[in-house]
């Protein structure tokens, strides 16, 4: 029987030569994972972008946005008294009296934004926008002269006729913020 001995070189020669695979098959492997992401990324960039950028306000857009800003700081402050002196009263945290008050200081708040939207001059872009403004600020005024009710007649329904129309002044700022003002909060 004749045996055939690996000598040390052959040993070498075959381990170098799996290296070389190894290697070539890590290589082969890499490029083709490079040219399937690089078909991806061509797709995704043929694909149109879903919405267009929002172009940038024209310096009197610009004007009118930051002066609403001002007015803007004080509704939101009005509409939490409001919704707050509801709720209080409701859970039975604040007296009549203490209700009416807050209810009374968010109303003249709102009087108060009121005239100076009104004395703003929106460009003719942004009337709609203005407009929209005002409607909010009537509703938030609504809202608290049906809140009132309640401390003349003592009946908690008012509360439940106000909500809806502060819910809905809520509404129309939130797209209002959206149009001038992008990103300046979302409720939770």
């Amino acid at each position: 029987m004749v045996t055939f001995r690996r000598g040390p070189s052959q040993v070498k020669l075959l381990v170098v030569g799996l290296i070389i695979l190894t290697v070539l098959g890590v290589l082969c492997a890499s490029l083709l994972r490079e040219a399937a992401m690089a078909g991806r990324t061509a797709t995704a960039d043929a694909r149109p972008s879903l919405a267009p950028p929002r172009p940038a306000l024209t310096p009197p857009e610009e004007a009118y946005a930051h002066a609403l800003w001002a007015i803007h700081g004080d509704i939101k402050s009005a509409a939490f008294t409001l919704t707050f002196s509801g709720l209080r009263y409701k859970l039975k945290e604040l007296q009549v009296r203490a209700f009416e008050t807050g209810v009374q200081a968010a109303s003249k708040s709102f009087s108060d934004a009121e005239e100076r939207v009104r004395a703003l001059a929106p460009p003719a872009s942004l009337t709609q926008v203005h407009t929209q403004y005002l409607d909010a600020v009537h509703l938030f005024q609504r809202s608290a002269a049906e809140m009132l009710k309640v401390t003349e007649d003592g009946r908690d329904d008012h509360l439940l006729v106000a909500q809806p129309l502060s819910q809905e002044a809520s509404e129309k700022l939130l797209r209002v913020g959206n149009m001038i003002w992008p990103g300046e909060y979302l409720p939770n």
